[in-house]
This record gives structure tokens, C-alpha cells and sequence, in this order.
């Protein structure tokens, strides 16, 4: 990556990224109704969607720079490392609910928030769509923490289907 390049830059999506994009976005709305009704708050649900979303930003990213011939190991070591710190950051959101510092819904929210900047943070540098699934993410936080079980998905259902739209459009409303 010496030429200040990254693959986020790349705005083009085959429609196996557009579909990915739409099953990232539809666990991050079942992850909205688990923190919710589950006694737990989905407290390992948003681990679980770390590990899930970095096999798929670390995939994506690995082939991209393959194919764009780009230093491959830099960028799956960054990309390693970035998604490690999301787990580490999780995992102490963890021990401070189970050790009573939070309290459950507040740690999911907490929890969800750290996934949203990551997330972002892995659209500046590897995938944009990334980016905007982290600002997805950060508006159902935010409504986690504001809104009732049924006024989030007010919110979050017309955000994902309007950011779906938005990439669909961008990517295959011209080609057919």
C-alpha cells in the first residue's frame, strides 16, 4: 500500500458483494431484535457477528488485492489485526457486564457501537461498503438505546432497505 491507495476507494460491487452486503445488513437487524428479546441482550451475538463480518472483510479483502496485485499479506495482516481489537474491545464490554460494572442492555448497545466504528473504520480502509453498514449499525445502536422493541425498526428496516437500494442503484441500475 505504498502509494496511499487502499481498496476502499473501489466503488464498483459484483452482485456477490451487493448480496453479501444484504445478509451483513439483515444479521445486523436480527441482531437489533436478539439484543431486545433475548434475557442475555445478545451479549455474544455481537461477538459473533465480529468473527462473522471479519471472515468476510478479510475474504473480500484478499481477493481484491489478489486480483489487483497488490501487497497481500500487509493488507490481511492489517486486516487481522484491525478485527482482533474489535474482539478485545468486545470481550472487555464482557467482563464488565459479567463482573457488574454494566449492565446487560447497555453492554449490548456498547458492544454494537464498537462494532459500528469498526466497521467503519474497515470501509476507510478496506471495503467501503463496510462504511456504510457501520453507520447502519451506529443508527440501531443509537435507537437500541433511545427507541422501544417496535420503534427501531421503524428506523432501521427503512435505513437498510434505502442503503440497499443506494448500492443496487449505484452498481446495477445500468447494467440490466
Amino acid at each position: 500500500m505504498s502509494n496511499g491507495k487502499t481498496v476502499a476507494r473501489n466503488f464498483s460491487l459484483t452482485r456477490t458483494d451487493f448480496w453479501i452486503f444484504v445478509f451483513m445488513l439483515a444479521l445486523a437487524i436480527l441482531g437489533a431484535a436478539v439484543s431486545q428479546a433475548v434475557d442475555t441482550g445478545g451479549r455474544y451475538y455481537w461477538l459473533a457477528l465480529v468473527l462473522i463480518y471479519a471472515a468476510i472483510s478479510i475474504t473480500r479483502t484478499y481477493l481484491r488485492a489478489r486480483d489487483q496485485a497488490q501487497s497481500l499479506w500487509s493488507m490481511i495482516g492489517a486486516q487481522v489485526l484491525h478485527w482482533v481489537g474489535v474482539l478485545v474491545a468486545i470481550n472487555i464490554i464482557l467482563l464488565f457486564e459479567s463482573s457488574g460494572v454494566s449492565d446487560r442492555g447497555p453492554a449490548a448497545d456498547y458492544s454494537l457501537l464498537v462494532l459500528a466504528l469498526s466497521c467503519y473504520l474497515a470501509g476507510v480502509h478496506f471495503d467501503w461498503t463496510f462504511m456504510l453498514l457501520g453507520g447502519i449499525l451506529a443508527v440501531i445502536a443509537v435507537g437500541l438505546g433511545y427507541l422501544d422493541q417496535f420503534s427501531i425498526y421503524l428506523v432501521t428496516i427503512p435505513l437498510a432497505l434505502l442503503a440497499t437500494w443506494i448500492v443496487y442503484k449505484r452498481n446495477f441500475a445500468s447494467a440490466g
